[in-house]
């Protein structure tokens, strides 16, 4: 606990709670029969959608800080092959759980499956974030001499940058239904996350505590209303529902990296007082937020899929939120279990 920083331990303890949400209703939302149900459970679903990346923020606060030395040794010898073993490794038990329990595949095509799982990306749809981490990992160093050596006012710049060419051109692109010419030489919006996190973290930018958690607020609401609109115009404005729809589906979109800013800037900006019993859970969902990450969809499509549990039948929203309770409940405990499994505990 000691050589944690207790806001984002505070913060990612927070967020892994919040990624187990978003997938549980959005698994959740296959049994919602009405368009009310729809719209009640995928409002909860994008209102967790600032977790993730949150999760990059925290990233960026920790490896691009200037004063933390990352040697190609250790980069080359832990960080990257832990991505990549988990990566294969998970991959192969997602594509045995597949086989055996829902597509009841013979060992050639569960092979079959685990290579594409790994090489085209086929597999489990939370898998992607294990290609972004290793995306990073291999650009850090470069990632880090920017950090380093650049001033207050060119982080901002970037930051920018990377927000008007990632976030807002493609936001007025979609919103207008029309392709825009202009665009920047960058992939993805999540080394705009990276660089933020780094940027609240060193106090390039200060923003006020109370502000963060409204703008924060502000935010969900306005996701929450979004998503209730894109489900009830879905017959009667197909276009409208349908870019609402896309916006609310991306972590570019402007209204989700606000809200990033505002969870990330709140934690960022409570004291260090301790309090013991919370902590001390943070810091357990901390450790362990990687295996969890990893193993909770494992949960998840055993209660919706092979189970076929309808939380609908059994008291809806209530429901749901009894099975993220479940599910994050014995994803810790397996993690925490194979912390104790030399090797492995290495991985998650």
């Amino acid at each position: 606990m000691n050589n944690r920083i207790l806001y984002l331990s505070r913060l990612k303890a927070l967020a892994c709670i919040a990624v187990v949400v978003l997938h549980g209703f959005y698994a959740a939302n296959a049994f919602a029969a009405t368009t009310g149900a729809q719209s009640a459970i995928l409002s909860i679903r994008n209102a967790m959608m600032w977790a993730v990346p949150c999760f990059v923020m925290a990233s960026g606060a920790l490896l691009l800080d200037r004063n933390r030395i990352l040697s190609n040794k250790k980069l080359f010898g832990k960080y990257i092959p832990r991505m990549a073993i988990a990566l294969v490794v998970f991959s192969l038990l997602f594509s045995v759980f597949d086989a055996a329990l829902i597509k009841h595949s013979s060992f050639g095509e569960t092979v079959k499956d685990v290579f594409s799982d790994i090489f085209i990306g086929t597999g489990w749809a939370h898998m992607w974030y294990i290609y972004l981490m290793l995306a990073i990992y291999l650009l850090l160093p470069f990632y880090k001499m920017i950090s380093s050596n650049a001033k207050p006012n060119e982080l901002k710049y970037l930051l920018l940058v990377y927000c008007l060419f990632m976030s807002v051109i493609p936001f007025i692109g979609t919103l207008s239904g029309k392709s825009l010419p202009f665009y920047i030489c960058v992939y993805t919006i999540y080394p705009f996350y990276l660089f933020l996190g780094h940027v609240l973290h060193i106090g390039v930018i200060k923003l006020p505590k109370n502000a963060c958690g409204l703008m924060f607020l502000i935010c969900i609401g306005i996701t929450a209303m979004l998503t209730a609109y894109s489900r009830g115009a879905a017959e009667s404005a197909p276009v409208a529902s349908a870019r609402i729809t896309a916006f609310l589906e991306g972590y570019s979109f402007p209204i989700y990296i606000a809200a990033s800013i505002g969870a990330f800037g709140y934690f960022r900006r409570t004291k260090n007082k301790p309090f013991p019993v919370l902590d001390t859970i943070a810091a357990e969902l901390d450790n362990c937020s990687f295996g969890i990450y990893l193993i909770h969809m494992a949960v998840l499509k055993y209660i919706f899929a092979v189970m076929k549990f309808n939380p609908f039948e059994h008291g809806g929203t209530i429901a749901v939120i009894g099975i993220c309770i479940v599910t994050l409940i014995i994803s810790y405990v397996i993690t925490r279990l194979l912390k104790f499994v030399p090797y492995v505990n290495k991985i998650i």
